[in-house]
């Protein structure tokens, strides 16, 4: 049977919609924080927000890579591998989770000591970090259940899932901040009375939905020597990848930082933009994830191919009609965050980064789903390397001759690099199918 375009779309819009309202959650997080009137305050949102990602994207591969043993477990129709795809992760997840707990005072003062922010920016990220850490077990164990149910091709489940928590923060944000006056306080209660929320909705569709007993398939699970080693080896690319892109992300925070409260705030204004951008990308990678793990499952070279064509002309789609909508609106979307005419300035500058950005990252973001899903993650990690070496290098030159503008430049080939040394190893990806 051939993959149709209706058939990619029925997976693929419920996961666009539901990947978007993850990075909406730190646009109104900064869009309540903005309409306070205060730079120091959205600085402080944004180096919470870049603390709390750092911790949770450096274990990221938890989603990713659930996702695609998921998906592998469904194309060869079994359960009890459907259930070893969930139940393995889960535990790893919770264990970490509740480290991080531990470790709370160490995490914070490396963090402090990585980005150097302002006094009134670090205490009002501390703030959020003090009452966030406590969603880290919830977060973790939110991206293996989302990342089982994305893999089992519960496009609906996933969706409800995700849109009901973030939805509850988004209005929560709302409430604690601008009817209780709780500042940044709200904003970080929001956030964690949502996390707790997502997982109980979530563990009760998994419970719901799936199509073995969980708890006789929890009995046959085990986590021995032997499969802790494949799990962490199998994730080890990922991993890498993603500590890649975390020091970019907190060189994006460190530089923006070192150049002013204002600056700063800017540019976490213009972070927020692109990443709804990018996870609109992802919805496409994430579907394309799902088909991927299913060819390499069935062995369907023929399968494959067709999940990279439409891969191809969803992302161009998107490409052209993110382009046009940051266009028209790019002045619009400045005053749904703040109110601060230095800072409008500011963004208006900039605000020609953002029309690039949908074609520089668009391929990039999406095949790589496809490389994951697949579980070729060599290529993944290599791709992510060299890219933050170019990155490195071109911030490294240019902001010292263009400033804030020479950061964007780096932040914008980084992004096309992800593409460009990524893409030459398709081979890779259609090998397994072959296997």
């Amino acid at each position: 049977m051939t993959l149709t375009h209706k058939d990619y779309l029925k997976i693929a819009f419920p996961f666009i919609v539901s990947t978007v309202t993850q990075p909406l959650l730190g646009a109104v997080d900064t869009a309540v924080i903005g309409k306070l009137g205060f730079a120091e305050m959205i600085g402080g949102v944004a180096i919470g927000t870049v603390i709390m990602n750092t911790m949770y994207w450096l274990f990221g591969f938890f989603r990713v890579s659930t996702t695609g043993q998921s998906a592998i477990a469904l194309g060869k129709g079994d359960h009890q591998e459907q259930a070893n795809s969930l139940f393995r992760p889960f535990i790893l997840a919770l264990a970490v989770g509740c480290m991080f707990i531990l470790l709370q005072s160490l995490i914070w003062s490396g963090a402090q000591w990585v980005i150097e922010p302002e006094a009134l920016v670090a205490e009002n990220a501390k703030v959020y970090f003090d009452i966030l850490i406590f969603g880290a077990p919830f977060v973790l164990l939110n991206y293996t259940i989302i990342g089982w149910l994305m893999g089992q091709a519960k496009a609906k489940e996933t969706l409800y899932t995700q849109v009901f928590g973030n939805v509850l923060n988004i209005v929560l944000d709302v409430v604690f901040v601008m009817y209780f006056d709780m500042g940044v306080a709200g904003v970080a209660y929001a956030s964690l009375i949502a996390q707790v929320t997502t997982f109980a909705i979530g563990m009760t569709l998994v419970m719901r939905t799936c199509q073995f007993s969980v708890f006789d398939a929890l009995k046959k699970s085990n986590i021995g020597q032997k499969d802790l080693k494949v799990i962490m080896s199998s994730n080890v690319d990922l991993l890498l990848r993603t500590v890649c892109i975390l020091i970019f992300f907190n060189m994006m925070a460190r530089i923006g930082s070192q150049l002013g409260a204002d600056t700063l705030a800017t540019n976490a204004i213009l972070m927020q933009v692109t990443f709804l951008i990018s996870y609109m990308f992802d919805g496409v990678a994430n579907a394309s994830s799902v088909f991927a793990g299913k060819a390499v499952g069935q062995k369907s070279p023929q399968l494959l191919d067709r999940v990279i064509k439409l891969n191809t002309q969803w992302t161009t789609g998107f490409i052209i009609a993110l382009t046009v909508f940051t266009f028209v609106f790019h002045y619009q979307i400045v005053l749904l965050f703040t109110s601060i005419p230095e800072l409008i300035e500011m963004y208006s500058g900039l605000s020609l980064w953002l029309l690039v950005f949908p074609l520089v990252a668009g391929y990039g973001l999406t095949f790589y789903g496809i490389f994951t899903g697949t579980g070729t993650t060599r290529p993944v990690r290599n791709s992510s390397f060299i890219t933050l070496v170019v990155f490195l290098v071109v911030q490294h030159l240019a902001v010292n001759l263009w400033g804030n503008h020479g950061l964007w430049l780096a932040f914008t080939l980084f992004y096309v690099g992800r593409f460009v040394f990524l893409y030459p190893s398709i081979g890779q990806v259609k090998e397994k199918c072959e296997a």
